[in-house]
């Protein structure tokens, strides 16, 4: 991968959550992993060691990645060895996201989110 240098004037951002990345310039390698686990009772009373990743198989099953379709070749010409943007306006950047101005030979991503919800009956 030929390395470029990357200019930006203005970057805006509020907000970047946990394993997100916010990278600027080229990158090898990018690898972003989140696993959340989140709970909501109506009464907030919670026990140590109540909720383990090990205990739900939505973390450690494995996930299916996608298969080639079709072979794809590909030749770039760039005029300038530079990358310029003039501004960039994120909000937010949730969990495994990557906000990246360069060039990135691989990039993975992972997130696994598991809910739960535990809600008082109604005694009637």
């Amino acid at each position: 991968m030929p390395s470029r240098t990357t200019y930006v004037h203005t970057l805006t951002n509020l907000s970047i959550d946990a394993s997100s990345v916010l990278q600027i310039g080229d990158s090898e390698t990018v690898d972003a992993i989140a696993y959340i686990l989140a709970v909501q009772r109506e009464r907030a009373i919670f026990f140590e060691k109540e909720f383990q990743f090990k205990d739900y198989s939505a973390f450690f099953e494995p996930l299916p990645l996608p298969e080639d379709q079709e072979c794809l070749c590909m030749s770039t010409f760039h005029e300038t060895p530079a990358i310029r943007v003039d501004k960039v306006n994120v909000s937010f950047a949730a969990a495994s996201a990557v906000i990246h101005i360069g060039s990135g030979d691989c990039i993975e991503m992972e997130t696994r989110v598991k809910n739960i919800r535990h809600l008082l009956r109604d005694k009637r």
